[in-house]
């Protein structure tokens, strides 16, 4: 349980970003939604387990029958998300010009409860972060708040039966932690973050859809990335005065979406298994774990529509580029 908490989101991102790709359906979105996505994630190297849910009510911006086009909104929700050592919650917000094409941001109030050896902050980031470090800084943990801003950018496309996407997040948060530290140890994205700075990661899948979209199979390649400024967040007592705690990943992912309903409230449960190797992480490659120990991540996701779906009006059929 020491590590029950660490950098899930990965998973997250799995779930939410595949499964989107297997609701490409024939029905365009009504004017009117209020939609939900709710994920239960456990991943191990690093371990974690977490719930991240999004609720928001969605406008769409024009009738369309074109598939590249007919998912277009704007939307406004709240996402809560939860762990044992912590929770988050504020407003969010999406907007999709096209269907191929999406921009999210989320403000969340974060607190940490100083459970499972979090949250840890060092001073700078130079310090030694791996797990077995931050087992021995138990005496140190400290129950906290603060808050955490996040924007995103989603693309996909899909030419047949293969699905090529991307996502892309930069994350901006603030912590009180120790006077005198810089960095501290986020778990939820598997990084030494840098305090009042941003983080960039970027997940890029391609995937094979079958048996009626229900099953993807595919690869994702993980790339993450602390933006620190050196004369915030390196410590100057440190003769070390470099630091690269950047980290990429690469493997296989499977998932399987049981049944699909438009409009359905309860709709799309899926199960995902993903694994990555560590190609790049300044612990994870030999140093505290093995290298040949991979990131090994499985979860559970379901979508839904609160309000009943009605059809879209009829609009002209403008023409998809090819392969849609």
């Amino acid at each position: 349980m020491r590590l029950l908490n660490r950098g899930v989101l990965a998973l997250a991102v799995l779930v939410s970003t595949v499964s989107s790709a297997q609701m490409l359906n024939d029905q365009a979105p009504p004017q009117h939604r209020i939609v939900h996505k709710n994920l239960i994630a456990l991943r191990y190297n690093p371990l974690g387990l977490l719930y991240d849910g999004r609720f928001s009510y969605r406008f769409r911006l024009y009738a369309t029958e074109s598939k590249v086009l007919r998912d277009n909104f704007i939307g406004v929700g709240v996402a809560p998300t939860a762990s044992p050592a912590f929770v988050r919650i504020g407003p969010y917000v999406e907007f999709n010009p096209l269907t191929i094409l999406g921009f999210w941001s989320a403000l969340q109030v974060v607190q940490y409860f100083g459970s499972f050896d979090l949250l840890q902050s060092f001073p700078g980031a130079q310090s030694d972060y791996r797990d077995t470090q931050i087992k021995a800084l138990t005496s140190s943990r400290q129950p906290t708040n603060g808050w955490e801003l996040t924007i995103g950018a989603n693309f996909n496309i899909k030419v047949g039966p293969i699905v090529v996407r991307d996502f892309a997040r930069l994350i901006h948060g603030n912590m009180a932690i120790r006077s005198g530290d810089r960095v501290y140890y986020d778990q939820f994205y598997d990084v030494l973050a840098p305090n009042g700075g941003w983080t960039f990661t970027n997940d890029a899948d391609i995937l094979w859809q079958g048996l009626e979209n229900r099953l993807v199979i595919g690869a994702r390649y993980t790339l993450s990335a602390p933006l620190y400024d050196p004369a915030r967040h390196l410590d100057p007592n440190d003769p070390v005065q470099t630091a690269d705690n950047s980290m990429h990943r690469l493997g296989p992912m499977v998932g399987y979406t049981f049944k699909s309903e438009d409009g359905a409230a309860f709709n799309n449960p899926t199960v995902f298994l993903l694994v990555q190797w560590w190609m790049k992480h300044r612990w994870r490659t030999g140093v505290d774990t093995h290298p040949a120990l991979p990131l090994m991540g499985l979860g559970f996701q379901i979508t839904g529509d609160f309000l009943s779906l009605k059809p879209a009006p009829a609009a002209p059929e403008t023409p998809a580029p090819a392969g849609q």
